[in-house]
């Protein structure tokens, strides 16, 4: 029998969260599954159980929550050999998208026996641990805003974006293994382990967290004439073939910028310096995956 702990927030989207426990234990074989329950109280408590669930060799750990659960869970457990799974529960579920994780509770966890064990990339950008996108600029302004917003989910983050439409480009180098490879103004610089920020839209779609490498896309400044194809390319998930953008491959990069200021990983805000150095570390988690 497998151990499995399932770690989430029960103040977070408090009406997926009321009933877990009880759907968990429903929906879950629990002849094929030590099944084990640990709500946060809270914001630390998601990286102290965490290390927990290591400290007690448990088999899997079900992360209940938005791509930031996932993320702090995902940091913890890099290199340990304890699979990770999703119960998405968050606004844009990015990371869970990507690999087709059900949006749905009962049918993420009806699920649990037909997933496949992958081995997949993080990213680390400036030793924080990027598991699906990151960024400077635009949607990392976007991502500090809408941290401060009362208003989650989809219908937020567009009412977010549209209060912020007048944010203006910034300067940038970029450094491929300490090379210098493009310098300019940018919109924004999106770095995609995976393919989407969320609610399926799509930041690079040729992204695969295990191929050992992470794409670089720049959007560099633009007119306002420009802003129609590129609003159009996005939701075709072709943001990457506009006139405006650069994609760059690699497994080493550093952006230099001339301020401090926001940077998003995995949808979750830090404030960083000037210089931003981002490598990976090939196939180091585990992941239940349905793609």
């Amino acid at each position: 029998m497998k151990s499995l702990v399932v770690i989430y927030n029960p103040f977070s989207g408090r009406k997926k969260t009321k009933n877990l426990p009880q759907i968990i234990k429903k929906y879950i074989d629990l002849n094929q599954y030590e099944v084990h329950v640990w709500p946060t109280e809270k914001a630390d408590d998601v990286l102290l159980l965490a290390e927990k669930a290591i400290k007690l060799k448990v088999d899997i750990v079900l992360a209940a929550g938005g791509d930031g659960t996932i993320n702090q869970i995902a940091s913890r457990l890099v290199n340990t050999g304890i699979v990770l799974g999703i119960i998405p529960l968050g606004s844009g579920n990015g990371f869970a998208r990507h690999f087709k994780i059900p949006m749905n509770t009962v049918e993420a966890l009806k699920q649990l026996p037909n997933y496949k064990i992958k081995e997949v990339d993080t990213v680390w950008v400036n030793r924080h641990c990027m598991v699906n996108i990151a960024g400077v600029g635009f949607d990392a302004h976007i991502s500090s805003a809408f941290a401060n917003t009362t208003k989650r989910g989809l219908q937020g983050y567009i009412k977010t974006i549209i209060r912020h439409l007048n944010y203006k480009s910034q300067f940038y180098e970029l450094y491929k293994n300490d090379l210098k490879i493009w310098q300019g103004n940018a919109f924004m610089i999106g770095v995609a382990n995976a393919t989407q920020w969320g609610n399926n839209v799509v930041l690079h779609p040729g992204a695969k967290p295990d191929d050992g490498l992470f794409n670089v896309l720049v959007l560099k400044k633009f007119t306002p004439l420009d802003f129609i194809l590129i609003f159009k390319n996005l939701l075709e998930a072709r943001l990457h073939t506009n006139k405006n953008t650069e994609v760059f491959t690699g497994t080493d990069f550093t952006i230099k910028r001339l301020e401090d200021g926001p940077v998003h990983v995995d949808g979750e805000p830090l404030w960083l310096g000037k210089e931003i150095n981002i490598n990976i570390e090939p196939l180091s988690l585990k992941i239940f995956s349905h793609e």
